[in-house]
């Protein structure tokens, strides 16, 4: 299925309060519990006040979507659930 996604701004932030990262539910969401485990990694559920963080604004099919992410989890969206290598 195809969408109609268009990424409008980003910006890297630091964030001057602790605030939910969007990016541990897209990971919740879209992976089993067997594979997180086998990732061995730490996904993290809270960007920490003082923490520069990944601020995006999308259109997705006509809906504006906003998502704030940790550099972390970020890294295992795209390793783990995109199958990106960054080098």
């Amino acid at each position: 299925m195809l969408t109609d996604f268009e990424l409008l701004k980003r910006t890297y932030p630091i964030s001057k309060t602790d605030r939910y990262c969007d990016g541990y539910e897209y990971i919740m969401n879209n992976s089993a519990p067997e594979d997180r485990n086998s990732w061995n990694c730490d996904i993290q559920h809270v960007i920490n006040k003082g923490e520069k963080y990944i601020y995006q604004v999308a259109k997705d099919n006509n809906i504006f979507k906003v998502m704030c992410l940790s550099f972390k989890n970020y890294e295992i969206i795209r390793k783990f659930i995109f199958k990106f290598e960054d080098k």
